[in-house]
């Protein structure tokens, strides 16, 4: 079951055309909640994803998967090697320990190293577009997420971002798991006041083309920061009030990006969170 969205983002330049997906807080140790029990553990529900995408037409086949945090290693890593295309995560507050992060770097190794030493956060460019992944989690599990963190690792994140932001192609995406709060307020479950402000100023001024931002568990949606489409990502294990779990494609096109949202179950009315 797909729901597409109607809103594309403004006309962008032209760069190879490709396909990807963005999914949110699998939760791969969860077992079955009540309501939830046909849709399986955590781990069987970020399976459905595997298993949407590698049944999709080669048209639309993506050529990566961005999992916006909250992985929950445990399970996450054994299901690694049965994704059906390559994988790019971004650290959410649930991978909070010391151990976990180093075992996030073991995994993706090519995506957590800058200059042979570890890092929390990264980009990459494909075909033209440069994908950039902050990291907002500090270590502690901490909802409410920041940019600048002793626990951060190396420190200058925001010197960083400001830099990946300013890069020379023209077509820039962000992820990263806490989302930022619009209005620049102090809200629960969002980045920080302070970091919050200076990261919607920072996206206004630089105009990166989308950004996909997981942690709140809610249905997915968007709305625009200045230039920038933002899309708050459903998770694709669960959500309050027994809302569907899903993830989201992503067609990349000369006119912008076309967004639709791919529906993996549906839980039973019983099912709260």
């Amino acid at each position: 079951m797909a729901a597409a969205f109607g809103h594309r983002a403004s006309a962008a330049e032209a760069a190879e055309p490709f396909c990807f997906c963005v999914a949110a807080d699998p939760h791969c140790n969860d077992a079955p909640a009540k309501g939830m029990e046909d849709l399986g553990t955590g781990a069987d529900r970020l399976m459905r994803v595997f298993d949407h995408i590698g049944a999709l037409p080669a048209e639309d086949r993506p050529d990566f998967l961005l999992i916006a945090g909250d992985l929950h290693l445990k399970g996450f890593l054994p299901l690694l090697p049965r994704s059906p295309l390559p994988v790019h995560v971004t650290a959410g507050n649930h991978e909070s320990s010391i151990e976990e992060r180093k075992a996030l770097r073991a995994a993706f190794p090519q995506d957590f190293t800058r200059d042979g030493k570890p890092a929390d956060y990264y980009s990459f460019v494909h075909k033209g577009v440069r994908v950039i992944s902050p990291c907002t989690a500090g270590l502690g599990g901490e909802h409410i997420g920041t940019f600048t963190s002793e626990n951060i690792q190396p420190r200058g994140q925001c010197e960083w971002l400001q830099g990946e932001l300013s890069a020379p192609e023209p077509r820039r995406l962000l992820f990263t798991h806490i989302p930022t709060e619009r209005e620049g307020a102090d809200r629960e479950m969002h980045l920080g006041r302070n970091d919050s402000r200076w990261f919607n100023d920072l996206v206004r001024r630089t105009r990166p083309e989308a950004a996909f931002f997981g942690h709140l568990h809610q249905p997915t949606a968007s709305y625009r920061l200045g230039d920038t489409a933002v899309w708050q990502v459903r998770s694709c294990c669960w959500n309050f009030d027994a809302a569907p779990i899903g993830f989201l494609h992503v067609r990349v096109g000369a006119s912008g990006l076309a967004v639709r949202e791919v529906i993996t179950g549906t839980p039973a009315p019983a099912a709260r969170r």
